[in-house]
């Protein structure tokens, strides 16, 4: 495997992402891993484990979406001939399924990639809305 591989499925992702953006989960879910240790935790709740969970996560994200695009920042991505892993910022503006507004969202995302036989596959995402530098009282729990 080489990093032209790798590229091609953060890229991959990057145009999969803009169909969750319209709705469709299909071109995200098919780059992840089918493993029982394949995670996503996204914004919208508490790390899932498992495809079956990570591709439930997914749907249910896209479905809050009806049109939009996304643009990426990327911090950091480094590879190894079985791992790989990419740091971005991703600023999103779309159009919710029950809004006739347009919202923006921007997400802190890292990424990490393996490879499964001839191919990369997403083993984890993890995405949250820290795109600042904040103080520790919001992470202070009362």
């Amino acid at each position: 495997m080489s990093q032209h591989d790798v590229n091609d499925i953060i890229e991959a992702y990057r145009q999969g992402l803009q169909a969750v953006m319209n709705g469709d989960p299909e071109p995200v879910g098919e780059l992840f891993s089918r493993r029982d240790d394949v995670t996503l935790a996204n914004p919208l709740g508490p790390p899932r484990l498992g495809w079956a969970e990570v591709e439930k996560a997914t749907k249910e994200a896209a479905a809050h979406f009806t049109g939009g695009s996304v643009r990426f920042e990327e911090v950091s991505r480094y590879a190894t001939p079985d791992l790989a892993y990419v740091v971005q910022l991703e600023r999103a503006e779309g159009q919710l399924t029950d809004s006739e507004d347009m919202v923006r969202i921007s997400l802190r995302v890292t990424m990490i990639f393996r490879r499964e036989g001839d191919t990369w596959k997403v083993a984890h995402r993890h995405a949250d809305p820290i795109t600042t530098a904040r103080p520790i009282s919001t992470i202070v729990e009362s």
